[in-house]
């Protein structure tokens, strides 16, 4: 009798195990129901389900790569025959985003001119994007190449969508293996290729910012006509050239000096004339901000001029007679312009080295289109020489009359250059600049409108050489917003490649004043000296992310521009041994 009891509970036991429900919350529940082509919906209903509740679960690392290592060669060994269920899968591995995703996204990302493969292969590559999966790179390489050779397959009203995301998708890869496939869809004409494509292509080579790029990034500007905005080709490409660096200063040099032979021709192919075209260089070896090219940049300054007093006014009403009277009329070149392009350059490049050449024209042109760029750039410098001119400036400096709106501003460039003079002085110099200061406040504009830097020369002399003082001021975000300037410039210039300096700096982006926020954007990256900060670049770019809506006024768009070019410089590529994307 007992031993039939025993049996009997035997019995029980297994008929019970054999009724209990199996647990949703495995994935082998359901990938058995998904083998089986009866239980497949059921099953992949199920683990849809689990997927949402495990994509957004805290610490779920291993939960994801159990995923990977499970559920990803079902949906392989599935796939042909569950074509319904073909979505479904790709939306699990895009909410998983786990580069074991690959082998499924390789198999959906194959255009064949049907709506469904289209779908498809978008989904699939967001899902590559997100996972950064570089088991799929060979496949979305492949597919841009298709794409470039015989782009059919991506026109029509969405043309340039399914390249736009591949082009995003090998830049959240990061790998200089799509060097090529990139650099060849940044050469195709604008027939071919929309200008959005270009513009994300430059966007993925500065991601990997190889100087190999340089070539193809510099012609870029000239082969592809865009509209004139902060986010076209050319703020890419800058961008782009930032990234890299250094390394891209010999062949933006090589456009400097008239020497890059597809640039000459595609920019004479566009009519541009020979200043346009080195200019635009000059701008890129600004942005790029590397001491390489401060020879090559005070050599285009144009200073000679500045050696002699200006024309007078029957010298050039002769010259004038003259061409009316038969002479071939010379082509007239700007040199007022290059000098503001260049000066601005140096400025960003900070080279002590420049200040003599910048400090010969600081006061000749009378021009504030000239004399305001030459004033900045000195005080961005900084040092004992840069001080001397802007003292010089402050005391001396004048507008002519034709060159403002009336003459309540002739003597502008004194209350500028008082600005700029602070900048430039440091605890040793502020006391020559607060002299140059009262002599030229006899005049009353000047007097009021230098007012607004006692902050700033008060927070000299307070910190004096003391880099936490400065550090106190700069992280107070309800202080001055000129002795936060002021503080950050000189902890910058005591902190060299400090990365907690520069993470302060970029901080202080948030400040409300557009010149002082151009100065953090530019100051970020300076201190840094070509080195990546990737916590510096995040900061910019949260700001920018928090005000995108709240649409700052236009005399904000040049800090904006600013911080975009701290961020190329800032953020780590592969060329620098970074990872890519992010």
């Amino acid at each position: 009798m007992r031993k039939l009891l025993v049996a009997s509970m035997l019995a029980l036991t297994v008929m019970a195990s054999a009724c209990k429900e199996p647990d949703p919350n495995k994935f082998e529940t359901h990938i058995e129901r998904i083998k089986d082509a009866d239980k497949r919906p059921q099953g992949f209903s199920g683990l849809e389900t689990l997927v949402k509740t495990v994509s957004t679960a805290q610490d779920n690392a291993d939960l994801l790569q159990e995923f990977a290592d499970k559920v990803v060669p079902v949906f392989e060994e599935v796939w042909d025959e569950a074509k319904e269920q073909q979505p479904k899968m790709l939306q699990m591995c895009l909410d998983i985003g786990h580069p074991g995703c690959a082998p499924v996204w390789n198999k959906a990302i194959m255009l064949d001119g049907s709506a469904e493969a289209r779908d498809a292969t978008l989904l699939a590559l967001e899902g590559v994007k997100k996972a950064k999966a570089d088991g799929s790179l060979d496949t979305v390489i492949a597919q841009l190449e298709k794409l470039i050779a015989d782009p059919k397959n991506d026109d029509g009203e969405r043309a340039g969508e399914v390249r736009g995301l591949l082009v995003d998708t090998l830049g959240a890869i990061g790998s200089p293996k799509a060097l090529p496939v990139l650099i060849s869809s940044l050469e195709q004409s604008e027939d071919k290729q929309p200008v959005g494509v270009h513009r994300k292509v430059a966007e993925a080579l500065g991601v990997i910012g190889d100087a190999s790029a340089t070539d193809a990034l510099l012609t870029a500007t000239y082969r592809v006509p865009d509209a004139f905005t902060s986010t076209n080709i050319g703020e890419k490409v800058k961008i782009a050239l930032a990234s890299i660096g250094e390394p891209a200063v010999p062949r933006v040099v090589a456009m400097l000096k008239a020497e890059h032979d597809e640039v000459q021709k595609l920019a004479a192919k566009a009519g541009l004339d020979q200043v346009n075209v080195q200019n635009a260089a000059a701008s890129f070896l600004g942005v790029i901000g590397s001491k390489a090219a401060t020879a090559d940049l005070v050599a285009y300054f144009p200073n000679k001029e500045c050696a002699t007093p200006q024309e007078d006014d029957k010298k050039k009403k002769d010259e004038e007679e003259e061409t009316e009277e038969g002479d071939e009329e010379a082509p007239v070149i700007d040199t007022g312009g290059i000098r503001a392009v260049t000066a601005n350059a140096l400025g960003l490049i900070g080279d002590e080295a420049a200040v003599d050449a910048l400090c010969s024209c600081s006061t000749w042109s009378k021009n504030p289109g000239d004399m305001f760029p030459i004033g900045e750039a000195l005080g961005r410098i900084g040092g004992p020489k840069a001080t001397a001119c802007l003292e010089n400036m402050i005391k001396n400096g004048v507008y002519a009359q034709d060159a403002v709106d009336n003459s309540d501003f002739v003597y502008e460039v004194r209350w500028e250059s008082a600005r700029f003079g602070v900048q430039a002085a440091g605890a040793e110099g502020v006391g020559a600049i607060k002299a140059a200061i009262a002599e030229a406040s006899k005049d009353a504009n000047v007097a009021k409108n230098t007012k607004s830097w006692e902050t700033g020369i008060a927070t000299l002399e307070k910190c004096a050489t003391d880099a936490a003082c400065y550090q106190s001021v700069l992280d107070d975000p309800n202080g001055d917003w000129f002795a936060r300037e002021i503080a950050a410039l000189n902890l910058a210039r005591m902190s060299m490649g400090d990365e907690k300096v520069a993470e302060s700096i970029s901080k202080a982006f948030k400040v409300r004043n557009p010149d002082a926020r151009a100065t953090m954007a530019w100051l970020a990256g300076h201190v840094m000296q070509g080195k990546p900060c990737a916590k510096c670049a995040d900061e910019f770019e949260r700001i920018l992310d928090d005000e995108k809506d709240s649409r700052p006024p236009k005399e904000y768009q040049l800090s904006v521009l600013m911080a975009r070019y701290a961020m190329g410089k800032l953020r780590p590529t592969t060329a620098k041994g970074g990872g890519g994307g992010g």
